[in-house]
């Protein structure tokens, strides 16, 4: 392979609302891949905790022993235990820490001096590296960059093609729960924009604000070519099984 760099990219795990079994499923394929790079592209806690619909509850809190935090937390120790030397980039999304900081703006204004992202997560003695939600996309590898998502469209593929024209990039992304690829060639320039949607690893019995899951689980796994040019590939799970390079994998 040369210089060519395995990537693999996940999303929407929503802890403590995810399904076991598709996580194994996805930390399987890790295992067989040994990616150099891994990018979480947000919402892997759920922050259910701080959600509108906690308000009022006994469950409305911010705790590093939340299940959403606690989840991602071990989440991101097993990402580095099993992969020591891959370079992890923990992107934020519109669940997770923004969540939790806008309850604490809120609720406990002081407390932000003492609650942060990495007392939460503990992601910085990990190596991994932080980006917040309401920053720009992330460049990562050539002209591709990554975000959890601004645009949300009941259809596949239109959330990540308007993200892509906005930004003007190309662009991995979660947030839709849904896969879908979008590109548009520029002949005049030559310029080429890649999006895309990568799914899930849910439960959607568990997602009960809305009642019709027009959702696909899965993930994005790429080789980049000399470390540059990422070939992406969507790897779509169904009934806890999945195919990478022709292999089968089953949870």
């Amino acid at each position: 392979m040369g210089n060519d760099l395995k990537w693999i990219v996940v999303s929407d795990i929503h802890f403590p609302r995810h399904d076991p079994r598709k996580v194994e499923l996805f930390m399987k394929v890790m295992k067989y891949v040994k990616p150099d790079a891994i990018d979480l592209a947000g919402d892997i806690d759920d922050a259910d905790s701080t959600s509108r619909w906690a308000e009022g509850t006994p469950a409305s809190v911010v705790s590093i022993e939340d299940g959403g935090v606690r989840g991602t937390r071990d989440f991101l120790g097993e990402l580095r235990n099993g992969n020591p030397d891959a370079d992890i980039h923990f992107h934020d999304g519109n669940h997770g820490w923004t969540r939790h900081e806008s309850y604490l703006e809120k609720r406990a204004p002081a407390m932000l001096d003492l609650i942060t992202p990495d007392t939460l997560y503990q992601y910085k003695d990990k190596g991994i590296e932080w980006h917040r939600y309401n920053e720009p996309p992330v460049r990562r590898f050539g002209d591709m960059f990554v975000h959890h998502g601004e645009s949300i469209s009941k259809h596949a593929a239109e959330s990540v093609r308007n993200d892509c024209l906005n930004f003007g990039v190309s662009l991995i992304r979660g947030h839709s729960h849904r896969q879908g690829i979008y590109n548009k060639t520029y002949d005049l320039t030559g310029k080429i924009l890649e999006g895309y949607e990568i799914g899930h690893l849910t439960d959607e019995s568990q997602m009960d604000y809305t009642t019709s899951h027009d959702w696909q689980a899965g993930f994005l796994v790429a080789n980049v070519e000399n470390g540059v040019r990422p070939f992406c590939q969507l790897i779509r799970i169904h009934d806890y099984t999945c195919y990478v390079n022709g292999k089968k994998f089953q949870a």
